[in-house]
């Protein structure tokens, strides 16, 4: 059975000019295992139209792997963790599109622990970025938000407020002001707890699937933004706020440079 222990993040960005089917893009990736996640990332490409080449292209694909042993109490099995980040680049070194996530795998031995790995993350890449290149050629430009704009906050579900908390902490950080009634911009906020199973491990866990999308008055989405996190923690509601808080010090990290792309000064 599957194990697996990912934070997922996905955030479509404005789209430039250049981004059309026939860019040309190449691919660098770290530590790979026979050109096997290079591979995924090219026929991704492909598959959606951009054309891969070695050198001169309008993009560069850098994808950074690691994977790393991991050691679990009350498992007799061997574990590892792999780490991907593929950041999309223009030639100035401007990040585009920003994907990345971890996960955990075990098996019997390290080396199939890390073969099952891998397969995993060819799989992800199958399942995700493809999709995520489709909607980069689908989106359409829009009219980017202004320093001083009003924007409303809808979200289903919180803890102590501590996700509204850290987006709007952001609004105010880039130059938008957060109202109740008649904004000009709508941050719509859908949050899901799922309980997961983990075997062998005496603590509770969940999983939160949160997706905020910056939409416009005309209901365009301006800006989507993924997370997936899995916490554990002795009882439910403790997995629960750790998985909120967690999830609140991500959207700190890095929501305000994603937001930054669809504001002009």
């Amino acid at each position: 059975m599957k194990k697996l222990w990912a934070i997922a993040v996905m955030a479509l960005m404005i789209v430039p000019a250049v981004w059309a089917q026939g860019t040309t893009v190449s691919v660098s990736v770290q530590n790979d295992r026979n050109g096997t996640i290079q591979n995924a990332f090219t026929e991704a490409l492909f598959a959606a139209g951009f054309t891969v080449v070695s050198n001169n292209a309008d993009c560069l694909l850098d994808v950074q792997l690691n994977v790393t042993p991991v050691t679990l109490s009350n498992s007799s099995n061997a574990s590892v963790r792999i780490d991907l980040t593929a950041n999309l680049l223009d030639k100035n070194g401007t990040v585009l599109l920003p994907y990345s996530f971890w996960l955990r795998e075990s098996h019997l031995n390290q080396s199939m622990a890390e073969d099952r790995t891998f397969r995993y993350t060819i799989s992800k890449i199958n399942a995700e970025y493809r999709s995520l290149l489709n909607d980069i050629i689908a989106a359409k430009p829009v009219q980017p938000a202004k320093q001083g704009n009003t924007v409303g906050l809808k979200i289903n579900a919180d803890r102590e407020g501590i996700i509204q908390n850290a987006f709007t902490a952001i609004f105010s950080a880039a130059g938008l002001r957060n109202v109740s009634n008649n904004a000009d911009y709508l941050l719509n906020i859908h949050i899901t707890i799922t309980p997961v199973a983990v075997p062998n491990n005496p603590n509770t866990f969940v999983r939160l699937d949160l997706a905020a999308n910056f939409l416009d008055n005309n209901g365009n989405v301006l800006l989507p933004y993924t997370i997936s996190y899995r916490e554990g923690y002795h009882n439910q509601a403790g997995a629960e706020e750790r998985a909120f808080r967690n999830a609140a010090a991500k959207i700190t990290a890095e929501y305000q440079n994603l937001l930054n792309t669809i504001i002009s000064r």
